[in-house]
Order: structure tokens, then C-alpha cells, then sequence
């Protein structure tokens, strides 16, 4: 899996954050927040002006995936959330869609050669979290998020520049 440490993924393609560090600059004003619920009912009236700020940062995911079991929430993502990450960067190319997760670090897990991305759900229950929200472009696409810190780098994420 490539590595990325630039902040490019705040300006393009879609990203899954879950460092806490990396996501108080963008809820602190740096980015457009909307909440999922919103963010998929573009898919029914997409907005005709992007956002002023180059980053959308979704809330919610994380909720709608934990509440959910395992074949509801990979089909939520499948159906819905990637057609959301689609048309965003059809419409925005210049715009980064973020997910924000609260979950820390070690509820991601990478699958070795696949290079997969699973989500632990309360119950130890697991959502193929890149499947669903990038499918194919998962396997070849996929980087890692790392923010320099001064103990050193610091995996805060995952991101796609573009879903093909």
C-alpha cells in the first residue's frame, strides 16, 4: 500500500480519517461539514456551486456503519456511499470528501495481500470498509495516511485520489 503524507487529500478524491489531530483543522472551519444524511440526499439534488472550502468533511458514517449489521452497512456503502464519492468528484474535482471517524487506529485493520480495509464494529463484527466505499480502485488506488508528528509519522487515515 503507497504511503502519502502531504495534506493533498483535503483538496482531492476521498479520504477516511480517524486521527483526531488531522480532523480539528477541518472542524474547526477548514471545511465544509455536512452530515451524511445530507450528503446522500445530493445523490437525489446535487448542489450546482461547490463548497467555498476545498474539503467536504462527512459526519456520521461511522454511526450508520456501527449501527447496522455487517451486510447492511457494506451495502449502505456500496449503493450510496460510493455513488456519493463518484458524483463529488464528477461535479468537485477539486474539492476532498472526507469521512470523520472517532474510532482510534487499531479499529482498522489492513488484510495483507489484498490490501484491504476492514472496519471493526462494536462485537468485533467487520464492514470491508474499502470494498464498499472505493471497490475496485481499492486494490490499486489505496494509500495510506501519515501526518508527520514530532514522535514521528502518525497513520491518521486512507485515501483514493480518484475512483476509476
Amino acid at each position: 500500500m503507497r504511503e502519502l503524507s502531504s495534506t493533498s487529500w483535503r483538496r482531492r478524491g476521498s479520504s477516511v480519517v480517524f486521527d483526531r489531530e488531522a480532523l480539528a483543522p477541518l472542524i474547526g472551519g477548514e471545511a465544509w461539514m455536512v452530515s451524511l444524511r445530507t450528503a446522500l440526499g445530493w445523490l437525489d439534488a446535487f448542489p450546482t456551486e461547490p463548497p467555498a472550502q476545498a474539503t467536504i468533511l462527512v459526519t456520521g458514517l461511522e454511526a450508520a456503519l456501527e449501527t447496522q449489521a455487517p451486510a447492511a452497512a457494506e451495502a449502505l456503502l456500496e449503493r450510496r456511499v460510493a455513488r456519493l464519492i463518484e458524483r463529488v468528484q464528477s461535479q468537485w474535482d477539486r474539492c476532498g470528501l472526507v469521512f470523520g471517524f472517532a474510532a482510534p487506529a487499531n479499529a482498522f485493520e489492513t488484510t495483507g495481500v489484498r490490501e484491504e480495509v476492514l472496519f471493526r464494529v462494536q462485537g468485533r463484527r467487520q464492514v470491508r470498509l474499502s470494498f464498499g466505499l472505493w471497490d475496485g480502485s481499492a486494490t490499486v488506488n489505496l494509500a495510506r495516511l501519515y501526518a508527520d508528528r514530532p514522535a514521528g509519522p502518525v497513520a491518521i487515515g486512507f485515501h483514493v485520489a480518484r475512483v476509476s
